[in-house]
């Protein structure tokens, strides 16, 4: 496995230690929370906003999948009925079974995890915002599989009454140093989902630039991610979701502009509220035009 390990003393003075970071970056008490890097990550440090149901988005399961194994950088995508992209530029298709996204495009990226830090409360993979690499984020073997897809992202747990918890990594975060990616040649970000048994029926995406991360230097304990809630079910369905669609949650600092600037991403999370239970997979995680 692939797992570097980083210790970034920005992270540390940003959010604080150790798992506390989440809930400090949540703010209020209907606030979320983003993830520090985890094992063999760059250490990241982002918050999210709480999630808006409101700006639910539609899922195409299309009568073809569109996935493939490969590693190149773009592949061509079908959803059946014509409802979802042209083209996909992986991030990370998880079938190298490892903590880090893709190296393609520039973009360098480990899995972490990240939850508000309930008492009593229990998510594996676990958070490991120090990068000890002692439990270093793994991917799940799909049993069965998605057409070819044998591995995929997941986080599950129970316990979260505060914001919940979550999942993602940086975009461009080389020997520890987080940097912004230019992501502004594509349209947005496409992705397969689904939830475990009693996991609800939803959890949100969320994208972070300048305005919106610690590290673009506009906010800090209250950095409100731009987001979008989407309805999952237990069975996988691709999602399609553009820039353009991303509010920000409304709960913390406002970006001071009305739609996310794609040309200095920083992080990219998957959060699911507070809940008696979670379990959350994601695969096939791609840019799209």
């Amino acid at each position: 496995m692939k797992t570097r390990i980083f210790l970034r003393a920005f992270n540390l003075t940003v959010c604080g230690l150790a798992v506390a970071a989440f809930a400090a970056c949540g703010g209020d008490d209907d606030g979320g929370g983003g993830g520090s890097g985890g094992a063999g990550s760059a250490g990241s440090t982002t918050s999210s906003g709480s999630v808006d149901p409101s700006t639910t988005t539609a899922a195409s399961t299309g009568t073809t999948d569109p996935t493939t194994t490969s590693t190149a950088a773009s592949t061509s995508a079908s959803t059946g009925a014509g409802a979802g992209p042209q083209t996909i530029e992986m991030i990370d298709d998880m079938e190298d079974n490892d903590n880090a996204i893709l190296a393609e495009g520039g973009r360098v990226g480990y899995w972490y995890t990240f939850n508000d830090a309930t008492e009593g409360a229990t998510q594996t993979p676990p958070p490991d915002p120090e990068g000890t690499g002692e439990e270093p984020f793994t991917m799940t073997a799909l049993e069965p599989a998605r057409g070819q897809s044998t591995y995929a992202a997941r986080s599950w747990g129970t316990g979260f009454t505060e914001w919940g918890a979550g999942f993602g990594f940086d975009l461009n975060s080389p020997e520890g140093v987080k940097a912004s990616y230019d992501a502004s040649a594509y349209t947005g970000i496409t992705f397969w989902a689904k939830l475990g048994p009693g996991s609800g029926t939803s959890a949100t995406v969320m994208i972070s630039d300048p305005g919106t991360d610690p590290a673009g230097g506009a906010c800090s304990d209250k950095c409100d991610a731009w987001q979008k809630t989407f309805a999952a079910t237990e069975e996988w369905q691709q999602f399609t979701i553009s820039f353009a669609d991303l509010k920000q949650g409304g709960w913390g600092d406002p970006a001071g502009t009305d739609q996310i600037d794609a040309s200095k991403l920083y992080s990219l999370q998957f959060q699911i509220g507070k809940a008696p239970q979670f379990d959350l997979y994601i695969d096939d995680l791609g840019f799209y035009n």
